[in-house]
């Protein structure tokens, strides 16, 4: 068993889909490069020590959305 000298971080709200790919932009870029662009990529993730992080999706419901 590890024991760890610093715990690992836990990011509840992160933005990452968002920001690998904008259709208004119409642009995106990888999660696995270092980047400027955005506050998380993985090797900054890693640098960090971020344990882990949550996200939502959104999906809008189109046929809800018609009905009202």
């Amino acid at each position: 068993m590890t024991v760890l000298t610093i715990p690992p971080i836990f990011d509840g709200h992160n933005d990452t889909l968002l920001n690998l790919y904008s259709p208004a932009r119409g642009e995106g870029r990888s999660f696995f490069e270092h980047s400027s662009v955005g506050h998380i990529d993985l090797p900054r993730a890693r640098e960090g020590g971020l344990g882990g992080g949550f996200f939502a999706v959104f999906v809008p419901n189109e046929g809800l959305i018609r009905d009202m």
